[in-house]
C-alpha cells in the first residue's frame, strides 16, 4: 500500500470506529505520540489505549479536512466536535503526522489543542502513575480521551 492509501485507511477505520482496523496497520514496533502526553510503544500497547480511549467523547463529528503525502510522511489535517464526559461541548482541531514504512505506520503523531484535552479528558491531579493497558510504559498516563489519530 502507498502512503496515501495507509493514511486513508487509517481515518476510514478511525471513523467506523474500527480500532483493530487502525491497528491491523501498524507495524509491530510502532511509536504513536499525542501532543503533550507520554509516547506509546508497540502495537499491544497502542491497541489498548485506543480501546480504552474510544466512547470517551459523545456524539463525536469528525472531518477530514485534507491529506498531504511526501513520500513516507503523511498528514491528515482535521477537525472534530463532540460532547464531553461532562457534558460540556468539545471543538478541537489538528494534524496528524503519520510515518509509513514498508506498506506499515511506524510512528503515528497527533497534534491538537491539548488545551482542550486537559480540561476535560485528563486524569485528576492525584491519579496514580501506574502502568495500566493504555499506559504500558508507566509514564504519564495519556488523556485524549475518544481521539486516536
Amino acid at each position: 500500500m502507498s502512503t496515501r492509501e495507509v493514511v486513508e485507511h487509517l481515518y476510514t477505520a478511525y471513523l467506523a470506529g474500527d480500532v483493530d482496523g487502525m491497528v491491523a496497520l501498524m507495524d509491530d514496533d510502532v511509536e504513536v505520540r499525542f501532543l503533550g502526553q507520554a509516547p506509546i510503544h508497540g502495537r499491544t500497547a497502542v491497541a489498548a489505549f485506543l480501546h480504552d480511549a474510544a466512547g470517551h467523547l459523545r456524539d463525536l463529528r469528525f472531518d477530514v479536512v485534507r491529506i498531504v503525502v511526501d513520500g513516507d510522511v503523511g498528514a491528515g489535517l482535521w477537525r472534530e466536535t463532540a460532547t464531553t464526559p461532562d457534558g460540556q461541548p468539545w471543538h478541537n482541531h489538528g494534524i496528524d503526522v503519520v510515518h509509513v514504512a514498508q506498506g506499515r505506520i511506524v510512528a503515528l503523531h497527533e497534534n491538537n489543542d491539548v488545551r482542550m484535552v486537559h480540561r476535560h479528558l485528563a486524569p485528576p491531579a492525584d491519579a496514580s502513575n501506574a502502568a495500566t493497558p493504555a499506559n504500558a510504559t508507566g509514564d504519564t498516563p495519556p488523556a485524549n480521551g475518544g481521539r486516536r489519530p
